[in-house]
């Protein structure tokens, strides 16, 4: 029956070139667009490590206040921001914040292991603000801040790069190129690119005695709005002359984040679901046409005995077929992209794509052909010879 099925198509060969084209064209594009929903929705799944709800980020502009200066305004900036009833929590960071578009990747080394790991220097509020969960030891504090080495939290990608199977924990190692920092604390996930970003190496430093923050972010208690982010910055301004804050809210930031990764999943979507509809009405059309040029031959079979399953698996078969020979000649492209390495992405991912790449090519095709299959089954051979 295959061998049968083969010399139809064979015969046919002209007729079936673009719709064997099209079916493989549309495994690529459907390849390529999974792959792509595949890798981000994989990665959205993945815990997100810390809570963004009701943060606002307060971005400090020191203008011409020189070092010293600046300190002695954070140091009056931390005193004064206690005050407020609406703020829960507060905390002084870097620019590379949650959802901001800022990062700082440096070096970290141990004996002969090397990493290159996004680094963070926060202040020893940070994790209680952000609720970071720490799974070993714990999160910085003053006295370990007094120390002579500089204690450091590292996440559990970095321990692994680092120190293999043996324990992070007192363990030191040389932090942005000079200092030593000492292991103190571990933890799991901090995406703080966003939901869509993937894991990385990270540590978190200590700030050194004189070092100066740009950022302080505040946790606000759930219904503040408006009218307290103006009092605040009038306040800001009022306290430090030369000093100038702007406020944005992390809530925003990371829709925006989400917006820069569902857009083009959506118009991916769409694209390639017109695509595969225009394919699809090609396909029916030619099926249609196919059951009406050979309504003799269908007439002939029915009059010999075949039965209607026997002729409308006939023409599902033949797509099937026809739609195999597209699959088997796009899984050989698709399946250079994990051999070849390209994008970096994980090998799972190209297979998962091409799975269901294949799934939908096979759904398609069955679909198209069950009706036109079906109309050619129920042709009785005294008419089908008759109209010949």
């Amino acid at each position: 029956m295959i061998k049968h099925l083969f010399k139809l198509i064979w015969n046919q060969k002209r007729k079936n070139a673009g719709l064997l084209f099209e079916l493989f064209f549309s495994f690529l594009v459907l390849f390529a667009v999974l792959t792509f929903i595949i890798y981000n929705l994989a990665r959205y799944q993945e815990p997100l490590g810390f809570n963004y709800e009701n943060v606002w980020q307060l971005d400090l502009s020191w203008n011409t206040l020189t070092g010293e200066e600046q300190f002695a305004a954070q140091e009056l900036f931390q005193e004064h921001l206690k005050n407020y009833p609406e703020i829960e929590k507060f905390s002084f960071a870097n620019r590379n914040t949650p959802y901001g578009n800022s990062m700082h990747i440096n070096s970290a080394n141990y004996g002969e292991k090397r990493a290159s790991p996004h680094t963070f220097v926060v202040d020893e509020d940070f994790q209680s603000l952000y609720e970071i969960e720490v799974t070993e030891g714990s999160w910085f504090n003053r006295a370990d801040m007094a120390a002579a080495i500089r204690p450091v939290v590292i996440n559990e990608i970095l321990k692994d790069e680092l120190f293999g199977d043996e324990p992070a924990l007192g363990k030191e190692f040389q932090a942005m190129g000079e200092d030593y920092a000492r292991v103190v604390g571990v933890y799991q996930n901090y995406k703080y690119e966003g939901e869509f970003s993937e894991a990385t190496a990270q540590m978190f430093l200590s700030p050194l005695e004189d070092h100066v923050f740009s950022t302080i972010l505040l946790r606000l208690k759930p219904g503040t709005g408006a009218n307290f982010e103006e009092k605040l910055l009038k306040d800001i301004s009022q306290l430090v002359k030369g000093v100038t804050a702007s406020v944005d809210y992390v809530d925003d930031n990371r829709k925006n984040k989400l917006l820069a990764v569902w857009l083009p999943m959506v118009i991916f979507l769409v694209i390639s679901s017109f695509l595969i509809f225009n394919v699809a009405l090609g396909l029916f059309g030619v099926l249609w046409q196919n059951i009406n040029i050979r309504k003799a031959e269908i007439g002939v079979r029915r009059a010999v005995g075949a039965t209607q399953t026997n002729i409308g698996w006939q023409f599902i078969g033949e797509v099937v077929v026809l739609s195999t020979l597209a699959v088997v000649l796009g899984t050989f492209f698709a399946i250079q992209f994990p051999l070849l390495g390209v994008f970096g992405l994980p090998v799972w991912v190209y297979l998962a794509a091409i799975v269901a790449a294949i799934l939908v090519i096979y759904l398609l095709v069955a679909l198209c052909a069950f009706f036109p299959s079906r109309q050619a089954a129920q042709l009785h051979p005294a008419i089908a010879l008759h109209e010949e």
